[in-house]
């Protein structure tokens, strides 16, 4: 009986992890989540520059996303390889991937403006 009940668990697990991978590679994200995700690495990684709060929470709405979307739920396989890319590159090459990002989310980006300059904090 326990033998069964073990073999049962082992292929519940295998079945749940095959259909999870499955899942992932197949799953569509918002386009709007790498705008949103590499916006927020610029402002965590790249000097003088911030989210601009107003953009961001009018850029969410408009293409139907949360807070949670963005930060909490789970992404798909192609998501995760390109928030890893930026990642990657914001350790490799930090200056020439911060102008990108700038470039793209800035106030006058290319793609949608969600940054904004912040000036240094004074005595830094």
């Amino acid at each position: 009986m326990i033998k069964r009940l073990a073999l049962a668990g082992m292929a519940w697990i295998a079945v749940g992890t095959w259909a999870e991978a499955r899942r992932e590679v197949r799953q569509a994200d918002s386009p709007a989540m790498v705008a949103g995700i590499e916006a927020d690495l610029a402002g965590r990684h790249c000097t003088g520059v911030k989210i601009d709060p107003e953009h961001f929470r009018s850029f969410a709405r408009q293409h139907g996303l949360s807070h949670e979307d963005f930060f909490m739920k789970k992404r798909s396989a192609r998501l995760k390889a390109e928030v890893a890319r930026t990642t990657e590159a914001l350790a490799t090459e930090p200056a020439s991937t911060c102008e990108r990002l700038w470039a793209d989310y800035g106030d006058a980006g290319r793609k949608v403006p969600l940054l904004r300059h912040v000036a240094p904090a004074k005595g830094a």
